[in-house]
């Protein structure tokens, strides 16, 4: 039986591949953007301070749910509650292509990796503006879904707003990675990761009634321990 080392955790690097969210986050257009309405507050309580909050799932870093592109919203067995958690959770690799816009394909990734890890995130921009939505933005090519599987990768994240185009009518990006049993994350922010190996936290909540769920996403980095 592995004995568990705390030991292992105190000098790892945490970083926060998150974008924060408030009132003033970028958000898809036509989308529901974040608000904050104060229910209760100190001032008037002298005890407690409580809010209520609006907003699309899909603000900030996410993880969409297969029923965001298909099936119907009234049953719960393709929420995001429901998805598998370990694509959320393991080792990942980090490549950098950036600048890059326009659809990401096979080609571009793999003279830049030369071993794969079951989870990839792909760097696309070296800064990001999280209070301005992005229209020209990097996506996948509809064929890279299919790489992706030859490489046994179970999870890819991007650090922008969708893994398809923004004028896309048919979605073919989300549908051939739900097809090939792949999970994806997008709004990522990779600005503080570079290339390399990491551990990857990213759990979605268990909304059992959403298509999507925000998560706050981490990379474990033991690089500079091991030097």
């Amino acid at each position: 039986m592995n004995t568990f080392d705390p030991a292992l955790f105190e000098n790892v690097r945490i970083i926060d591949i998150s974008q924060p969210i408030e009132s003033a986050s970028a958000c898809f257009p036509g989308d529901t953007p974040f608000s904050r309405q104060v229910t209760v507050s100190f001032e008037e309580s002298g005890l407690i301070n409580l809010s209520a909050l609006t907003m699309s799932p899909h603000v900030g870093t996410h993880v969409d749910a297969p029923v965001h592109v298909r099936g119907t919203m009234k049953g719960q067995k393709e929420a995001v509650g429901n998805l598998p958690l370990n694509p959320f959770i393991g080792p990942a690799t980090v490549v950098d292509i950036s600048p890059f816009t326009g659809a990401i394909t096979a080609h571009d990734l793999e003279s830049r990796i030369s071993d794969f890890t079951p989870r990839l995130l792909i760097r696309t921009r070296h800064q990001m503006r999280y209070h301005v939505f992005e229209n020209d933005y990097a996506y996948f090519h509809p064929e890279l879904a299919g790489w992706f599987k030859e490489k046994n990768i179970c999870l890819a994240g991007l650090d922008t707003p969708s893994v398809d185009e923004t004028t896309s009518k048919t979605l073919t990006a989300h549908h051939q990675l739900l097809s090939h049993n792949i999970y994806w994350l997008e709004n990522l922010d990779l600005s503080q990761a570079r290339s390399g190996k990491y551990v990857l936290v990213a759990m979605p909540l268990k909304f059992m009634e959403l298509e999507a769920s925000p998560v706050r996403a981490i990379l474990l980095d033991w690089s500079e321990v091991s030097k």
